[in-house]
């Protein structure tokens, strides 16, 4: 059985993952930097306080993955001096939406709420999917 403990913050997620009491203060997803607790100050701390959740640290170390943290990374950065140019994405382009689609229908321009939400004001052809 376990003796090493890590403590949940059940309040809250950061996308997926857990959040883990950090050893520093304050909290953290990384385990690398959660604070590390016995059995008994881990069982303690649930008593104050429900939401403050102990894993046995055996168990949530062979579930642990390797992440990146959109925080801390920079793509120009690490790109900077490779001699690698990205390929600029093309323009956003919205959608136009035509009663019947080509399919029949008045051929008019309609907003995508119109076309997905009732029949054609203009000649009555029902454009819901």
């Amino acid at each position: 059985m376990s003796e090493e403990y890590y403590l949940q913050d059940n309040r809250s997620f950061v996308g997926n993952d857990l959040l883990f009491w950090a050893e520093v203060g304050g909290y953290t997803t990384d385990l690398s930097k959660a604070e590390v607790f016995t059995k008994d100050a881990a069982i303690g701390q649930n008593r104050m306080r429900e939401t403050d959740i102990p894993w046995p640290k055996a168990y949530l170390d062979a579930k642990t993955r390797p992440a990146v943290d959109v925080q801390y990374v920079e793509l120009k950065e690490a790109l900077e001096g490779l001699g690698i140019e990205l390929k600029k994405p093309a323009p956003y382009v919205k959608p136009t939406y035509r009663c019947g689609g080509g399919y029949g229908g008045c051929g008019r321009m309609m907003t995508e709420q119109a076309y997905y939400s009732r029949s054609c004001v203009n000649c009555e052809t029902d454009n819901r999917p």
